[in-house]
């Protein structure tokens, strides 16, 4: 979680877990039960839904550090996964 920000793909994890790639996509998905990537989506939206809601950072600062790159693919990515975008959610969540 601490490196959610950084480029995170499979490969990367699997080197990290000392695993091939595909043994560690068969183990991930049966501990979690989802693909690594989704996981990963997942958690950047988490974390920036909680950044969202405690600072008052801009949206594009929250997707640079949450790993989203740009602030149209995190608007892109998170209404697809909250149903609403930064901006609505950020309102709604101070009241």
């Amino acid at each position: 979680m601490e490196n959610i920000g950084e480029s995170i793909t499979v490969q990367r994890m699997a080197e990290h877990s000392n695993m091939p790639r595909r043994t560690f996509i068969r183990h991930f998905e049966s501990e979690t039960g989802m693909p690594p990537m989704r996981w990963v989506v997942l958690q950047r939206v988490l974390s920036a839904r909680r950044l969202l809601e405690k600072s008052d950072w801009s949206v594009e600062k929250i997707a640079a550090v949450t790993g989203f790159g740009t602030a149209a693919n995190f608007r892109s990515v998170f209404r697809r996964e909250v149903g609403t975008t930064p901006s609505a959610y950020r309102k709604t969540s101070a009241t």
